[in-house]
């Protein structure tokens, strides 16, 4: 606290400064207020490796109320706090990359600061007296410094301001020595807080030496115990390993075995205790890590939606209402720390175990995939932000549940997979609906920075902001849609061409479409009932004209604002609970709580229906290759390709201009040009068909066309530019018939 590296504070009571009012007795320092009958006394004790300053009452001490003032400097270099918040240890950046304090950063007392470079921590805690709401905080880009005001009153005779410092022995999980030391005498703390887990990456590969980092509490030293590694698809124990706690933090090395890629969950037990795997205590700490494939296996990847998880996590990430509080500028200590548990102790917000059960989604496609004699391989969206999986190895990926955040990396590589005709299914509602960024780097995440919106969320737009209508109000349940409204929601940055709105109590979902290739030979008629406790976020196409439509709500109704806010949208709109798009490979099946659908096997319809969407976007898979044979090529801005003789074609792709510098801050923030246009095939220049229809969509940059069999011997792209210039394509491709 006295170092040269330690922040400067000031303490005030009543605005007045506070002095050392006589000779030190022993380790107790006498403290006068100027001008006031306050006394207080300053003590000073070494609790292990920690320094603490304590400040009470002096005995005698009039109990009058006046106002206590701490005010925090903290240069540059300290730019990391940890806050207990209601259970949930909420760590955060003291100010972001581009200068401003995060939105959602609320300090106060308890409050641990940390300088990583000086590798110092200090904090202050408040017990027997009232904090003020919310710390004062500031921030200045220019200096560089940061600043945090607490207040509170005196007058409390059990009144005692704590001031700490310590050298942290663990640089990952460096707030630990605080929370165990506090523990010790602090009722406040609760009993279950520890142990807390943490893997330092969430996705292994067979043969890798990993690690898993825990916490103890500070009794727990030397106590033997086991870790236990439990394949949670096919609830099996893949591995047991022995270890003794040892404080402040145990570093436990793992070595991955030969385990098939999954999902594992990972709990720490009592040295020898039995373990059924089939069994998932939620009142007990766990983590989830996946094994990702050593070789890809070229069929069906399955990629969690992690950056969800560490956004939501609000151990070490953040307090849900404090992150609705804006939605940019929030920030979580998630990636540090991830140990699941319900009611916010430790708790992935969307956890795989409660709310909507995700781990029935895991489960079904496994079991829909191995009767099916296909392979599905598991990673995470760190993985395909990384590039440690490829998404061009599949013919298929999965996207999971409510994959509200995306980094701009893995943003990237999903947009130009689908251009290379890649097949996409997401999962839920609101998809890659945030930008968010890992601090301080994506290689070494140790933050995520949810740096803003990339679409309009209807449950936030003003009220005058019309949904995508699909049908009239009052639509008969078999009403085919023919000519959907697509209101103002039109987005062109989201990777997955679709806005969320919610599920409404007592809708019931319909079929509305059955001629399309995965609802053939389903014997389905249109408007007949696919049962299931439907709720939750739906993902709602920006564009219905360019979607396939096969399941929707019986009804439609106004969207209900969030959290009850004034706005209120009166037009009524279906939600949509399975669609597919007419240009791209690309799927949703809505709704959050489909995993409780596909849990239930009475829901045969509906499982019924899933599996044939899986079952169409592998049948239809198609790489197209260097080696594939050409029918013809042009380069430049050419917009029409001709060659000798008549082909047969199915395939076209071509590059359009990007529109969008991904290198310029904020680029997801701003609208981006886009084209509108028609590609067609003719045989003697004078009669052209449609080979296909672009003419609804944010579409730039590469692009895949697949089409049905044709002979031509001109091809040609007709379209505009949503920013006014001259229409071009290039590296135009045309593809023979296989």
């Amino acid at each position: 606290m006295l170092s040269a590296d330690a922040p400067r504070f000031s303490f005030s009571v009543a605005n007045r400064a506070v002095r050392p009012a006589g000779p030190r007795a022993g380790n107790v320092v006498p403290l006068d207020v100027d001008g006031n009958p306050v006394r207080l006394e300053l003590e000073y004790v070494r609790r292990g490796d920690v320094d603490v300053y304590r400040i009470r009452h002096a005995p005698h001490s009039p109990l009058r109320g006046e106002q206590v003032k701490v005010s925090w400097t903290l240069p540059q270099g300290w730019n990391e706090s940890m806050t207990l918040d209601a259970g949930a240890l909420q760590g955060q950046p003291l100010y972001l990359p581009n200068g401003k304090v995060p939105d959602n950063q609320f300090t106060n007392w308890g409050t641990i600061f940390y300088h990583r470079r000086a590798n110092l921590a200090v904090g202050t805690r408040l017990r027997g007296a009232e904090m003020s709401r919310h710390a004062r905080r500031g921030h200045s880009r220019y200096s560089g410094v940061s600043t945090f005001q607490l207040m509170t009153l005196t007058g409390h005779p059990e009144m005692e301001i704590t001031f700490f410092a310590y050298r942290p022995k663990d640089e990952r999980f460096w707030w630990a020595e605080a929370y165990q030391w506090q523990s010790q005498d602090d009722a406040t703390l609760p009993e279950n807080l520890f142990p807390i887990l943490s893997p330092v990456d969430m996705s292994w590969a067979p043969g890798e030496r990993q690690e898993i980092t825990i916490a103890p509490g500070p009794g727990d030293a030397g106590r033997e115990m086991e870790l236990v590694v439990i394949d949670e698809i096919s609830s099996k124990i893949a591995a047991r390993v022995p270890f003794a706690y040892q404080l402040p933090v145990t570093r436990l090395p793992v070595t991955v075995g030969d385990w098939p890629t999954s999902l594992y969950r990972i709990i720490i037990v009592e040295a020898g205790r039995k373990i059924d795997p089939s069994v998932i205590n939620l009142d007990a700490k766990l983590i989830n890590v996946f094994v990702r494939p050593e070789r890809p296996s070229g069929d069906v990847l399955f990629v969690a939606p992690t950056d969800m998880w560490f956004a939501y996590a609000t151990n070490g990430g953040h307090d849900y209402h404090g992150w609705r509080t804006g939605y940019d500028g929030s920030v979580g200590y998630a990636p540090t720390v991830m140990s699941s548990r319900r009611r916010r102790l430790n708790h992935f917000y969307y956890s795989l175990y409660d709310r909507y059960n995700d781990i029935h989604h895991f489960r079904f496609v496994d079991e829909w995939a191995r009767g099916e004699g296909v392979k599905v391989d598991y990673a995470t969206q760190h993985d395909i932000a990384l590039g440690r999986v490829s998404l061009d190895d599949y013919k298929l990926v999965l996207v999971g549940n409510h994959c509200e955040f995306t980094t701009e990396q893995s943003h990237r590589r999903f947009s130009e997979y689908l251009g290379r005709g890649g097949a996409v299914m997401i999962h839920g509602g609101d998809s890659f609906a945030v930008m968010v960024e890992y601090l301080p780097s994506i290689e070494k995440p140790r933050y995520i920075w949810q740096k803003g919106h990339v679409f309009a969320h209807l449950s936030d737009a003003p009220s005058e902001f019309r949904p995508p209508v699909l049908l009239p109000a009052g639509s008969e349940t078999d009403a085919p849609i023919v000519n959907p409204d697509p209101g103002d929601a039109v987005d062109y940055l989201n990777v997955f061409h679709n806005t969320v709105g919610y599920w409404v109590s007592g809708m019931k979902a319909v079929v509305s479409n059955t001629t399309h290739p995965i609802m053939e030979g389903l014997g389905l008629r249109m408007g007949d009932e696919v049962p299931g406790p439907w709720g939750g976020e739906v993902d709602i196409p920006y564009e219905p004209h360019a979607w396939e439509v096969l399941i929707r709500s019986d009804k439609s109704a106004p969207e209900g604002r969030e959290f009850g806010i004034d706005a209120f949208d009166p037009t009524p709109f279906h939600r949509t609970g399975l669609a597919v798009h007419r240009n791209l490979r690309l799927g949703f099946l809505s709704g959050e709580n489909f995993p409780n659908i596909l849990a239930e096997k009475s829901n045969t319809r509906y499982r019924a229906i899933y599996a044939s969407t899986l079952r169409h976007y592998l049948k239809t898979s198609r790489v197209l290759r260097p080696e594939d044979e050409l029918a013809g090529r042009a380069s430049g801005g050419a917009a029409q390709v001709s060659w000798d003789a008549p082909a047969r074609i199915s395939a076209a792709r071509y590059e359009l201009p990007a529109f969008i510098d991904f290198e310029r801050p904020g680029w997801y923030l701003e609208p981006a040009p886009y084209a509108h246009y028609v590609i067609e095939g003719s045989n003697d220049g004078q009669r052209w068909f449609l080979l296909a229809d672009r003419s609804h969509g944010p579409w730039r940059g590469l692009q895949t066309d697949f089409f049905p069999a044709v002979d031509a011997r001109h091809v040609r792209f007709r379209g505009t530019f949503s920013n006014g210039q001259p229409f071009r394509v290039k590296n135009i491709r045309i593809y023979r018939a296989k």
